[in-house]
């Protein structure tokens, strides 16, 4: 019988998985996500971080070990209950050729227009969706323009417009300028609330540098963990990653960005 989890505490317990049996993306994952923190996971590319995500919204399950939600296996817990439990954003933002309140309301489209601007508002994309031909009505595409992480920002929208207890981010900020990201931080940082365990898959390390707790995976193990200050410090994977993102930063803007 399907079981209904106890709050929304993330766990990971000796989670290994792989593709194919023998070749394994994760292998020995043990680790927790609480709620009411934001934590990233970080890594080179190809160290396993998107196939986490995948595990986490339980678009697939691990070959050994658990995952769970509020003590429960997510197998375990009814298909519908876990939707309506965990949202996910992805990298490419995907919205479809109607309205943008149509396009926030996706999930629920018996959303009335005040829940619709508040979950704009927190997603920081309101005042862009109002200064457009037709407000809230103007359609993608057509009169509605808007950049990468605009067109992000109105799909972080859409994915708090249900309320999610667990808030799963894989890449928000790859397809956004500097405008976006600032405001993509922002809306992270509005998203936290006491009872929300929120999870950011991070490949621009700026994105994340305030999260509770970084988790490095290195070829599908977790090398290091800690803050964002702990693992520059200790001066492994993560300082080398973060030192090269400054350097990157520093050629693409001409200027510095803070340790």
């Amino acid at each position: 019988d399907p079981k209904s989890p106890s709050g929304t505490r993330l766990e990971l317990e000796g989670v290994r998985f792989g593709y194919e049996k023998d070749t394994p993306i994760l292998d020995g994952i043990d680790w927790s996500f609480s709620p009411g923190t934001v934590t990233a996971i970080v890594g080179e590319s190809g160290s396993g971080k998107s196939t986490l995500a995948r595990l986490l919204l339980r678009y697939a399950d691990p070959d050994a070990g658990t995952v769970a939600l509020g003590g429960v296996p997510l197998s375990e817990i009814d298909p519908s209950v876990l939707y309506s439990a965990i949202g996910a954003v992805f990298q490419d933002a995907r919205l479809l050729r109607t309205s943008i309140a149509a396009n926030i309301a996706l999930a629920d489209p018996d959303a009335d227009r005040s829940r619709i601007r508040a979950a704009a508002k927190a997603a920081h994309i309101h005042e862009r969706i109002e200064a457009l031909p037709r407000g809230y009505d103007s359609v993608y595409g057509q009169d509605a323009n808007l950049s990468g992480g605009q067109a992000q920002r109105v799909c972080i929208a859409r994915t708090l417009l249900l309320d999610p207890r667990v808030l799963v981010l894989d890449e928000p900020t790859a397809s956004a300028d500097a405008e976006s990201e600032h405001a993509i931080q922002l809306a992270l940082a509005s998203l936290l609330t006491p009872e929300r365990t929120i999870v950011v898959i991070a490949h621009r390390l700026s994105t994340v540098k305030g999260a509770d707790a970084i988790h490095v995976l290195d070829r599908g193990r977790l090398v290091e963990s800690g803050t964002h200050e702990q693992l520059v410090d200790e001066g492994g994977l993560y300082a080398s990653l973060w030192r090269t993102h400054v350097a990157a930063r520093a050629i693409a803007t001409g200027k510095e960005i803070e340790r």
